[in-house]
């Protein structure tokens, strides 16, 4: 049935039910947060990243060393631009282990460092 100009439907209207799309997980979704970044030298890096498209470099002991902005790339890469001149790298990430490590890799494909994502309360727990 066809309604005249102007007329008004007086159907009820069914709320529609939208399924929460933001994940947490590196693949896809939300990648914010805190992670902990083990290099390949053996050293390890806190990275804070930030919804707004920054991040924050960190020591262990919460020591600013760096930071700068972050994207996502083509193919799902993630791309750092980090503060001063040093280019922008981009960065490929395997398939989470059993304690949600995964390996990032450089655009020729070496691993660069294997990175976990941590709880904030983690993080603020003191060291003995």
């Amino acid at each position: 049935m066809r309604r005249a100009k102007g007329e008004v439907s007086k159907a009820p209207v069914e709320p529609i039910e939208t399924a929460d799309t933001t994940l947490d997980s590196t693949a896809t979704g939300n990648v914010a947060g805190t992670y902990e970044v083990k290099l390949a030298d053996g050293s390890v890096t806190m990275q804070t990243i930030n919804a707004d498209g920054t991040y924050v470099d960190t020591t262990p002991d919460g020591t600013r060393i760096g930071g700068g902005t972050w994207r996502t790339g083509d193919n799902g890469t993630m791309c750092f631009d980090p503060e001063g001149n040093d280019p922008e790298e981009c960065y490929t990430g395997g398939a989470p282990a059993e304690d949600g490590a995964f390996e990032m890799r450089g655009e020729d494909g070496t691993v660069q460092s294997s990175v976990r994502k941590v709880e904030a309360q983690a993080m603020a727990a003191p060291s003995e």
